[in-house]
């Protein structure tokens, strides 16, 4: 059984799902270029750089784009549960990878692991 939980939605959510908009657009654009590169391969390929490792490198990135745009733009549908707290706490830390995102990352994270935020998904 889950307990209550309190009445009030912590300010931190909605900047979370914002967060998460952000990043699902931003790996839609890993998966655009990612087929861009498997596409363009033999115009982007050089001396140093032959087209096969061109086009593995627009899989890996198409491929990785789209699993990470699936959890982020699935994590503002997920239930109030203790398991989407983790899944929520996960996503932040895989911004925390990128030193582009983690100006967004760490406050989020701060926020995140309080007590009213644990409480609304029922983790006490």
């Amino acid at each position: 059984m889950i307990p209550d939980r309190p009445a009030r939605r912590p300010d931190v959510v909605p900047w979370y799902y914002a967060y998460c908009a952000v990043m699902a657009f931003i790996y839609v654009f890993c998966i655009v270029m990612g087929v861009a590169g498997i596409v363009f391969r033999n115009q982007l390929a050089d001396a140093e750089t032959p087209p096969a490792l061109i086009a593995f490198l627009g899989v890996v990135f198409a491929v990785l784009g789209g699993v990470l745009m699936t959890a982020f733009a699935a994590a503002p549908f997920l239930p109030l549960r203790p398991w989407a707290w983790i899944y929520h706490l996960v996503l932040i830390a895989v911004g925390m990878t990128s030193a582009c995102c983690l100006p967004a990352s760490v406050p989020l994270l701060l926020f995140w692991i309080k007590p009213e935020t644990r409480a609304y998904f029922g983790r006490t």
